[in-house]
């Protein structure tokens, strides 16, 4: 009984795909001959992990093993003649089965899996004429001293790592391997033996791999942190009451309908109010939507200076702006809503003179640059900020609307609506 079951469970147990690379795939004659004459075969990224038949190909000296599944180089110890051997990119954890090719002169063995440095070095010390040896990407040259360790046991190596070894370098590590065989001598004798750091137990590989193991990690408690916030957010938003002095009542909206109509630049609409929304920002450095009192005196001193480009600027001292803006943090909503209870006046004429001499000058760069349509964006800056100095104070522009939509106080369209006065030749350039 237990045998049937052990039966079953052996096929029901997926075994693993032996694939088999052998040189004669290489030569187009398949001949003792061929093969004996054949100095150089290229069984590169073929997929396979066990080598055989390479008994015959008794005269090879270049042979490229690279990119398969190789685990170890057993099934070429009889080709002694080898001189140069590639095997990178394979699953090579040993170096057993090298022993025979005493000839090796190149041996590419980088993006593998050797460990144990010393090990191994005992094994390639019997090569005397290895003067190319590859082995980075591995777990061995992440140990201490991996390149000084390498050159000193090998001292006819010119070429590690891709890096020349010179003469000068060979002096320093001939220096460097005598303290640190003193040293070695001095930790054996009264230390116990010291645990491998991670650095030297896992391979490039497995620290990858550990590595988004710990960002998964990271991501998931951050996703916890801001979930919690975003709770905690909900529920404040549940806990605010309706204040009703942030909302405009039907005797306020009658009183800026009013101011709008005796100084149309006493009053700052929505579209200006979106312009003024960057520089509130830009005082708002941890992004919380309010600022703090001590940032007012330099909010109020951008406005003064107009740096929204909206052509108003404040006409009460700041004593008065301050007085107004009272709340500590003062959200933007309330800021913005806040507005309507200061008076602005049009900025002086030189700073918007100003202004639009550099909105031109830009114009003209991007134009000339045939970049048109940024080009046109600092043209309408430049074309509003010249309605805003011509404009007259206490006169809305009379508008005529070409149908029966209803007319917005806060903007205009330039191709829906039309001055009585002929536009400036500017403007005139927008409604190509």
């Amino acid at each position: 009984m237990d045998q049937v079951f052990n039966h079953l469970i052996k096929r029901a147990t997926p075994q693993p795909i032996i694939k088999v690379g052998t040189p004669w795939q290489c030569i187009p004659i398949k001949n003792d001959k061929q093969a004996r004459d054949t100095t150089e075969v290229h069984m590169a990224d073929q997929g396979f992990n066990e080598l055989s038949q390479f008994d015959k190909f008794m005269n090879l000296e270049v042979v490229w093993l690279n990119e398969n599944q190789l685990t170890s180089i057993k099934g070429i110890e009889q080709n002694f003649r080898i001189k140069h051997l590639y095997l990178q990119k394979n699953k090579i954890s040993t170096l057993e089965g090298l022993q025979n090719l005493k000839h090796l002169e190149t041996l590419s063995l980088f993006n593998n899996e050797l460990r144990d440095l010393e090990k191994n070095l005992l094994i390639l010390k019997e090569f005397p004429g290895l003067t190319t040896l590859d082995l980075f990407n591995n777990p061995v040259a992440e140990e201490p001293y991996y390149r000084n360790r390498v050159i000193s046991a090998l001292p006819q190596l010119q070429l590690l790592d891709r890096s020349i070894i010179t003469v000068q370098e060979k002096i320093k590590v001939e220096a460097w391997y005598k303290d640190f065989k003193a040293e070695v001598k001095i930790k054996k004798k009264g230390q116990k033996k010291q645990k491998l750091l991670p650095s030297q137990i896992f391979s490039v590989g497995e620290k990858l791999l550990y590595k988004e193991v710990d960002e998964i990690k990271a991501k998931r408690e951050q996703d916890k942190v801001d979930e919690i916030q975003r709770e905690r957010t909900r529920i404040k938003l549940k806990e605010k009451t309706f204040d009703p002095n942030k909302f405009p009542t039907n005797e306020l909206k009658e009183q800026l309908r009013q101011r709008l109509h005796d100084n149309p630049m006493s009053l700052v609409n929505e579209w200006e109010k979106g312009k003024l929304k960057k520089i509130f920002k830009q005082y708002d450095k941890e992004k919380k939507g309010s600022i703090t009192q001590d940032k007012l005196q330099g909010l109020y001193g951008d406005l003064m200076n107009d740096l929204a480009n909206i052509g108003k600027v404040p006409a009460v001292p700041f004593d008065k702006f301050k007085e107004v803006m009272s709340e500590d943090p003062l959200p933007w909503d309330s800021f913005c809503f806040q507005l309507n209870h200061v008076d602005f006046q049009r900025a002086p004429e030189e700073i918007l003179q100003k202004k639009i001499d550099e909105k031109y000058k830009e114009f003209n760069r991007r134009l000339n640059a045939g970049k048109k349509g940024e080009a046109k964006e600092f043209m309408i800056e430049a074309v509003r900020l010249e309605a805003a100095r011509d404009k007259d104070e206490h006169k809305l522009p009379e508008i005529i609307p070409e149908d029966n939509t209803k007319i917005r106080s806060d903007c205009f369209d330039f191709s829906r609506y039309k001055y009585k006065q002929n536009f400036t030749d500017t403007a005139k350039y927008l409604l190509q």
